[in-house]
């Protein structure tokens, strides 16, 4: 709970909407009116969870900062910097910094970092990133997006996996495409994005923790096109980023999106199997914020764009 001193700086309820889902739960839109920031509020009920959780969801804030150590690209560094200034109030690094004292003060269960929190793999960004981090005092869990680990003209290349990725020990757990935090009664459950595709070994691991018999939050940075008639999430897609050539998303995966391989689609089935141990999806990557239904009653949520001030506050309840 945020202290009451807190809230009368400046939470104001500015939107509540009901939100797409079998649990009939509410959407609510704040914002952080001192910081200029928005925090969606989400409740999600799972079957399974002995009690209550709070997980603060952020995605897409692309920290750019650059020293003399990666001055090799420092000019593309500061350009992206400059971009991504010019859409919102305040510099990408200070709404991150914003957030970690609103986090601060919230004190969430986890924080879930689900990709393109650094614009590139400078070493800059990633320490910036692991003292904001610190000082929350709340821990968390750090995936990665398609920006995450790419370097100049390094993108998904065999030299940004062995060279750039390992700078991120820093701030993740990542290894093999994939990472997992355990709970008593809960697991969280991290894909890394591998250019719109799941490694093996993630998908190896996920089954391996689906047997355990507990929940499973799954958070992925590329966010999944829902199996229903519901085409909401699709359309939207569309008209923020456009196409490709034959008429697919291009930032969701999914048979009407980026096609899947092999691995992702054995991902995609066991994902939203009927008896599924998978409750909850959680991604980023779109740089809006919607909610809606996969498959049967398993939900996603997506965040709003981190660089623009957004995150996404989820309480997790016991079903009953």
């Amino acid at each position: 709970m945020i202290r009451k001193s807190f809230i009368l700086i400046g939470i104001a309820v500015l939107v509540l909407a009901t939100a797409a889902g079998v649990c009939g739960c509410t959407s609510y839109r704040k914002t952080v009116e001192r910081y200029g920031l928005t925090m969606r509020e989400d409740v999600v009920f799972i079957e399974g969870l002995a009690k209550e959780r709070t997980i603060v969801l952020a995605a897409d804030t692309h920290i750019s900062l650059c020293d003399e150590r990666d001055g090799a690209v420092a000019e593309k560094a500061a350009q992206r910097y400059q971009m991504f200034a010019s859409l919102t109030k305040n510099p990408s690094d200070v709404n991150f910094r914003h957030m970690a004292e609103v986090l601060k003060q919230m004190k969430p269960d986890l924080i879930v970092l689900a990709g393109d929190i650094t614009d590139s793999a400078m070493e800059a960004s990633i320490e910036f990133v692991k003292s904001e981090l610190e000082k929350t005092g709340v821990p968390w869990v750090y995936s990665m997006g398609n920006h995450d680990f790419e370097y100049g003209s390094e993108y998904f290349s065999a030299r940004a996996y062995e060279e750039y990725l390992p700078r991120f020990a820093k701030v993740s757990g990542t290894e093999g495409g994939w990472q997992a935090l355990e709970y008593d009664d809960l697991i969280v459950f991290m894909t890394d994005d591998a250019n719109n595709r799941i490694l093996p070994g993630a998908l190896a691991a996920l089954k391996e923790y689906g047997a355990k018999g507990k929940p499973i939050v799954l958070a992925t940075h590329v966010p999944l096109e829902p199996q229903t008639e519901d085409k909401t999430l699709w359309e939207k897609s569309i008209e923020v980023w456009r196409a490709d050539g034959s008429g697919r998303s291009r930032v969701l995966i999914g048979y009407n999106s980026c096609i899947p391989d092999e691995t992702t689609a054995e991902f995609l089935s066991y994902v939203m199997a009927e008896d599924s141990p998978v409750k909850l999806v959680l991604a980023g990557h779109v740089h809006f914020y919607h909610r809606d239904t996969l498959s049967g009653k398993l939900e996603q949520i997506i965040t709003g764009a981190g660089y623009e001030g957004e995150f996404t506050k989820i309480t997790l309840k016991p079903a009953k």
